[in-house]
């Protein structure tokens, strides 16, 4: 018992860590607030065929990745 109780805060706090989302895990939560995979994959293969549509989701994405940029920084 007394080795299991060595290695229980441990586990806790790996636990708690895997919990938290990865900075990558929030970008894709928040683009799929707006695209789905399906709709990702077709922006994505026809960027050259239609370059507006393909720079809306570019400004888009990268206005999440500034977004959680600055939050990192304020908290």
């Amino acid at each position: 018992m007394e080795n299991l109780l060595k290695f229980m805060p441990k586990t806790k706090a790996l636990l708690e860590k895997a919990k938290e989302p990865t900075y990558k895990d929030k970008i894709i939560q928040a683009i799929r607030t707006k695209y789905s995979v399906d709709d990702e994959l077709a922006i994505l293969r026809q960027r050259d065929t239609k370059p507006e549509e393909f720079k809306e989701y570019f400004d888009f994405v990268e206005s999440i990745k500034q977004g959680l940029k600055e939050g990192e920084s304020d908290g």
